[in-house]
């Protein structure tokens, strides 16, 4: 019986990027997109529904409560700042790998993206 060894999560056969960087206003293409992460497609078909800027603001107020539940896991344990900015850093590097960070830039308001904004406004996020 053969075993075989998995690689990790930061092994280089799992990174996606070809490794051109993108110029100056140049978007990445979709399919690259669509194959960052897990969720990339939900993230990109929350794009096209409701508009960039309310992906955007839902996905901001999503990084900062995680973040707070971190802060206050660290403060309740007395974990050290570094090791806290290591989970931060843990979190958003598992956020990108996972597909929550796309950056879309094809999709601009979606389909109801100006009637999603007006809400997440009326709510006083």
């Amino acid at each position: 019986v053969q075993t075989c060894a998995l690689p990790s999560i930061s092994s280089p056969e799992l990174r996606k990027s070809s490794g051109k960087k993108l110029k100056k206003g140049e978007k990445e293409p979709l399919a690259e997109q669509l194959s960052t992460g897990i969720f990339a497609w939900a993230v990109l078909l929350g794009y096209g529904l409701f508009g960039e800027q309310f992906v955007g603001r839902v996905r901001g107020k999503g990084i900062a409560l995680h973040s707070g539940v971190i802060n206050d896991f660290c403060k309740r344990f007395y974990i050290p700042n570094k090791m806290r900015q290591k989970y931060i850093q843990t979190a958003k590097k598992n956020g990108h790998d996972l597909g929550f960070l796309v950056p879309g830039g094809y999709f601009g308001d979606g389909l109801a993206g100006e009637a999603a904004m007006k809400w997440w406004k009326s709510t006083g996020w």
